[in-house]
């Protein structure tokens, strides 16, 4: 059995700084055509939302739906929980997106009677006369209430349009064909950081033999790869300290129950010189969003975001280099 540290990097929980970061939110607001006209006014979203100080979407409202960190943003009722990098057009999970369209639970199944996207629906947020009106106060449909078991970011819903990539299983064939699906959309919004790292790695060498899912990356589905100078890293182990200019990319993706993908970020660690940042055992971390934005380097602009990074690899620092490593099962030799 391998050392419980080793096994961080599959097992531990999201940092809660993540979601500061904007790692795991996103903000897609609901297209007003699909909205009956007479409905706009009622709309949570809309400028002239007659409810005023209540309006879910003020600025300091702690439950405003459009808040850009809020991880559980409803604005969109089919996506809840889109990742940054938005849903892609093409690849999806067949079995999963089979299995949810005849999900009695799934709040976009054409069928569902609760569907919040139907235009004629009564339940319909969007609904001028809609009683479960969310910005009423005390509305006990209420998706911010903490103890309502409607809500949609409940952990133990069923029906939970939140749920992480960790809780979706799939088999080598399904892992290994999203990300061929999905892997040129994920580079090409990497390349916009103007990272050069972002631009190579994908030409390096990757140690998994097929995705899997990383509860420290927010549940999603990531690849490992490494550079020339970083090649003993394949002894995992037995690597031993890496030669300054050993650099480490881990690329990420989040796959939803109804089968829908989405690009994650790419996390790039590379070794520094000696002396460089004791805080991070002279490793220098950078967080590239799939929209190209770096959210933040070690030691330069926006190194706060990324210090939990550190934070977090450094718990092995001293029998792994502060390499987490990939579990046994997805290792290639």
């Amino acid at each position: 059995m391998r050392p419980y540290k080793s096994t961080l990097l599959s097992s531990t929980m999201v940092p809660a700084v993540m979601v500061a970061a904007g790692i795991l939110t996103g903000c897609e607001i609901m297209d007003a055509s699909a909205a009956q006209p007479k409905a706009v006014a009622a709309n949570p979203c809309a400028a002239k939302n007659p409810c005023a100080a209540r309006n879910p979407c003020a600025a300091k409202n702690p439950c405003n739906p459009c808040a850009a960190k809020n991880a559980c943003n409803p604005c969109n009722p089919c996506n809840p929980c889109a990742a940054s990098g938005g849903a892609s057009a093409k690849c999806v999970i067949p079995r999963l997106q089979t299995a949810a369209a005849k999900n009695p639970c799934n709040p976009c199944a054409a069928k569902n009677p609760c569907n919040p996207c139907a235009a004629k629906n009564p339940c319909n947020p969007c609904a001028a006369k809609n009683p479960c009106n969310p910005c009423a106060a005390k509305n006990p449909c209420n998706p911010c209430a903490a103890k309502n078991p409607c809500n949609p970011c409940a952990a133990a819903n069923p029906c939970n349009p939140c749920a992480a990539s960790d809780e979706v299983e799939l088999t080598k064939a399904e892992a290994v064909s999203a990300y061929g699906c999905l892997s040129r959309e994920m580079q090409a919004g990497y390349n916009k950081s103007g990272n050069k790292y972002a631009a190579a790695y994908s030409n390096w060498k990757i140690y998994n033999t097929q995705p899997y899912t990383s509860g420290t990356h927010g549940g999603r589905f990531v690849n490992n790869y490494a550079n020339a100078k970083a090649k003993a890293y394949g002894r995992y182990e037995e690597a031993g300290r890496m030669p300054p200019g050993s650099v480490l990319a881990k690329d990420s993706f989040a796959v939803k129950p109804n089968g829908k993908m989405a690009a994650g970020p790419l996390f790039l660690m590379e070794k520094m010189h000696s002396g460089f940042s004791r805080a991070s055992g002279d490793w220098r971390y950078t967080l590239i969003m799939p929209s190209g934005q770096t959210v933040g380097v070690t030691g330069g602009k926006g190194s706060n975001n990324v210090k939990f990074c550190a934070e977090c690899h450094m718990s092995v620092a001293e029998d792994q280099d502060s390499m987490l490593l990939l579990p046994d099962e997805v290792r290639r030799n």
